[in-house]
């Protein structure tokens, strides 16, 4: 007597829910529930949304399109739609029979540490390329003398920050060991942006942002004492920490945005293990309460203290 063919919608209930822990992983996918990463099946750097939302596996792909967990699979392993259906059935436990072997496994396993590897690579060429970028519009821009953001803000200017002649404030993004991989460009009515790669002829890679992860600017200077502790202040936005560092004479580190806090406390630890560390959580995202949220997130990797700056009276006395 034949076997009974079990359908591919019996297949997809019996799924639902295990997707991403139990099935893709047996074939080598690895996914993450609504972030975008790159695609199991084509790369790309952040191209990929796994969001399950009809429970079958569902997924879109800004390169290779949409589908649900039969399609990826096939996508991926290049297996037949029916070698699919079967091989999952056996997973959920339909079926017994499975043609998978330990080779295919290995294969599929290789096959994805090299798509991994091609992106990795591909980000280390984008990161390089927008840091001479960077350097090449810093070191070369045409200088003003003026920073109506400056002059909104009642902050003074950095010796190492520029201010081209558009009234634009240039702020480079260093890591630890002082090679710039970024610029910040504040705008004079305060729009902030960092450098954007140029284009190949196929439009690919490049139009990526560069590397922010663990980058700062430091206003001031750090002055550590082999024995004795010192206060490194660390905040995000440079009229925070311009501010922070006029009222008390501490350098201040800023991250640029909130969640590199933890990265930038990460990269500074190791810079400067006597440092007490006062994170300086900003209030612009109250209603997510985003700064103090990465702030108590780095003070648990770094140790240290966080306070919530009050520049209320500042406000009140400019207007």
């Amino acid at each position: 007597m034949a076997k009974k063919k079990i359908q591919a919608e019996d297949i997809k209930r019996a799924a639902e829910g295990k997707w991403a822990d139990l099935i893709f992983p047996r074939f080598g996918i690895e996914v993450q529930w609504k972030k975008k990463t790159p695609c199991p099946a084509c790369g790309g750097r952040d191209r990929f949304r796994y969001d399950d939302k009809n429970g079958v596996g569902d997924y879109f792909c800004q390169q290779c399109g949409a589908g649900d967990g039969l399609d990826l699979i096939q996508k991926v392993t290049g297996l037949s739609f029916p070698e699919v259906l079967e091989e999952v059935a056996s997973i959920v436990g339909l079926d017994a029979t499975s043609a998978i072997t330990d080779t295919d496994r290995a294969r599929w396993r290789k096959e994805r540490e090299l798509r991994e590897k091609e992106q990795r690579e591909r980000e280390r060429k984008r990161q390089e390329q927008i840091a001479r970028k960077a350097e090449g519009l810093f070191r070369n821009a045409y200088l003003g003398e003026t920073s109506l953001y400056l002059k909104e803000k009642q902050v003074n200017k950095d010796p190492k920050i520029k201010i081209d002649h558009h009234g634009n404030l240039l702020i480079p993004a260093y890591d630890e060991h002082g090679k710039m991989w970024n610029l910040q460009t504040i705008e004079p009515d305060g729009n902030k942006y960092f450098i954007k790669g140029d284009t190949n002829d196929l439009g690919e890679w490049q139009t990526g942002g560069g590397r922010m992860g663990g980058l700062f600017f430091m206003i001031g200077e750090v002055q550590p004492d082999l024995y004795d502790s010192h206060i490194v202040c660390i905040a995000e936005g440079y009229a925070t920490g311009m501010s922070i560092h006029m009222a008390t004479g501490h350098p201040v580190a800023l991250s640029f945005v909130a969640n590199n806090l933890p990265k930038v406390g990460t990269a500074l630890r190791q810079k400067y293990p006597n440092a007490v560390f006062v994170y300086c959580a900003d209030d612009d995202s109250a209603k997510d309460n985003t700064g103090m949220k990465y702030a108590q997130e780095a003070q648990a990797i770094t140790g240290g203290i966080i306070v919530l700056p009050d520049f209320t009276q500042i406000k009140e006395s400019i207007a």
